[in-house]
């Protein structure tokens, strides 16, 4: 009996295999079916196996995460702003004076300027505040010894009036060349070195003689609002004279 049902056990499946050999459509089926069956164990498998991995990827791409936040903070946040908080106070401070010193005769500077380009030509020999600071009075000396009065408005920027011609005798005319022959340092020179002895407002500055000597003479008017008389050689800015001005 058991030798029947084995020859009649393999005879089916040699039939069976038969069969699907002959209808490979057949196979095919047979085979999905099997594989539709197992793909959710292998699906099963592969998602638990992915676990550890996905997981471990997480915990890397958070590590990292904080490391950059924190080297940001660090960076741009402490450091960066201290450092520029501390450069920004510092260079306020010293620009703020520079400004200030500079600013306070801009005026002044930009009157000259003015008030040679509306006679055309010649040399700067005084300049000074006027009206309580609210104009400038300029002299410009032409080539001819002539003098030339202008006045501009506060901030020097533009002529108030006419420029007039002062009458000059022979004696004023040969002072003025002079004055302009000797005066090697210009009036920015001239200011820039009356800061250098005292930071503030040049309110008044002019060429003179001074025993025998031309110089640039005038004021400066401190933040404190003291006022320095200056004299310094026109010619090689060494200074002659530096005093406290106490008059009213």
């Amino acid at each position: 009996m058991a030798r029947g049902s084995s020859s009649a056990s393999h005879s089916a499946a040699e039939q069976v295999a038969s069969g699907l050999l002959q209808h490979p459509d057949a196979m095919l089926v047979h085979m999905n079916f099997r594989t539709q069956h197992q793909k959710p164990s292998a699906r099963r498998i592969a998602a638990f196996a992915t676990l550890p991995i996905v997981a471990a990827l997480a915990l890397t791409g958070c590590a990292s995460d904080d490391s950059d936040d924190d080297t940001g903070s660090a960076g741009s946040g402490s450091v960066g702003s201290s450092a520029t908080d501390s450069s920004g106070s510092g260079s306020s401070s010293s620009g703020a004076s520079g400004v200030a010193s500079t600013g306070s005769n801009t005026a002044l500077l930009a009157a000259v300027a003015t008030a040679r380009g509306e006679v055309g030509s010649g040399t700067v020999i005084s300049v000074e505040q006027e009206q309580g600071a609210s104009a400038y009075e300029v002299l410009v000396v032409t080539k001819d010894g002539t003098e030339h009065e202008v006045h501009t408005n506060a901030d020097g920027t533009s002529v108030a009036g006419t420029p007039q011609t002062e009458a000059a005798d022979a004696d004023d005319k040969a002072e003025h060349e002079r004055f302009v022959a000797a005066a090697d340092l210009s009036v920015k020179q001239a200011v820039d070195a009356f800061q250098d002895l005292h930071a503030g407002t040049v309110t008044e500055l002019g060429l003179d003689d001074h025993v025998g000597t031309v110089v640039w003479e005038g004021d400066v008017l401190d933040s404190s609002g003291t006022r320095h008389s200056v004299r310094i050689d026109a010619g090689s800015g060494d200074v002659v004279t530096d005093r406290v001005d106490t008059d009213d």
